[in-house]
């Protein structure tokens, strides 16, 4: 089967998991921005996890020449097949020919379209993830987004049976991507070069989430907060990790973050926020609150059985 992209958005990526593991070597972590967004796109698509799917800003377009299954998640998404609006969240069969469009209501956050089968797209560092800056991945394995006119060949899932039952996953199960509720934030080792005042200037401000944001990391404006430490060596950085610069104002570092930096760090985003907090668009307002790494860890721990226990009920 073939995917021909008509009208790629304002940028539209191929992603899979990730180059995990690589920083070692130099590389950044790439993968989705919105994970529980794409693992949820590729479970109701009946993909493996792992398996490549399109991260996409803004409406995309795309026509496949064969009947397929696919799904679209993300923050307040959207689907139309051949101009009718279809449910999202949801498994879909397509028929061959069909023009597929997508997009998340709000412009800046992330949809994700899966489509069933075994995607054929290089692997560079093994990972198919596209990283513009390193010029990694994609469908030239060069690191280049989406554009109108490209074909993405996907081959035909033989596990999937025709008479397969249709996946949904039921608006409640759904992430809720507002705001109401603090980020949680994990401290780091260096939270104690940060005062008291300090750690609660940033635990009881609101900031905004600043137009300078992307892939590598969300800046954000408001109370500024500062540490001890004038000078320290370049580290290796975390997903989620909150840089604090000489201005004082917080910068959380997400997927294709360099691998090394040299700003202290209040502490990292909890696993379970980061996907929330991915999909913010500029203009909106965040808080955070801090919690120790057992309630951290505990939370992450339920999170993710009660994934797998609804995909066990959706089977």
């Amino acid at each position: 089967m073939r995917i021909n992209v008509l009208s790629k958005g304002l940028f539209s990526l191929i992603i899979d998991k990730g180059r995990v593991g690589k920083q070692r070597d130099g590389f950044c972590e790439s993968g989705p921005m919105d994970s529980n967004a794409y693992d949820w796109a590729n479970f109701l698509a009946f993909n493996l996890d792992g398996t490549p799917c399109i991260e996409a800003i803004g409406e995309m377009q795309i026509r496949v020449d064969e009947d397929c299954i696919i799904a679209v998640t993300g923050r307040e998404p959207s689907l139309d097949i051949d101009g009718i609006a279809q449910a999202v969240y949801q498994s879909q069969k397509v028929l061959a020919g069909a023009t597929i469009t997508f997009k998340s209501a709000l412009l800046g956050s992330k949809a994700y379209l899966a489509i069933c089968g075994n995607w054929q797209v290089p692997k560079a560092v093994g990972s198919a993830c596209t990283v513009v800056r390193e010029q990694l991945g994609g469908l030239d394995g060069k690191g280049c987004v989406l554009k109108d006119g490209d074909c993405i060949e996907v081959l035909a899932n033989t596990r999937v049976k025709d008479n397969a039952k249709m996946r949904t996953l039921a608006q409640p199960h759904i992430d809720d991507y507002g705001f109401i509720e603090s980020i949680r934030v994990i401290p780091g080792y260096q939270f104690t070069s940060f005062s008291t005042v300090a750690v609660r200037t940033f635990e009881t401000s609101t900031y905004t989430v600043s137009s300078s944001i992307d892939r590598m990391g969300f800046r954000l404006t408001g109370e500024s907060v500062a540490s001890d430490i004038e000078n320290m060596r370049s580290e290796a950085i975390h997903l989620g990790a909150i840089q604090v610069p000489g201005d004082g104002q917080p910068i959380v570092m997400m997927r294709d973050r360099q691998t090394l930096g040299g700003y202290p760090k209040l502490g990292c985003v909890s696993p379970c926020d980061i996907s929330r907090l991915a999909q913010a668009v500029p203009g909106e307002k965040v808080n955070f609150v801090f919690q120790d790494e057992e309630e951290a860890r505990a939370d992450w721990l339920l999170m993710t059985s009660r994934r797998r226990r609804l995909q066990g009920e959706i089977l």
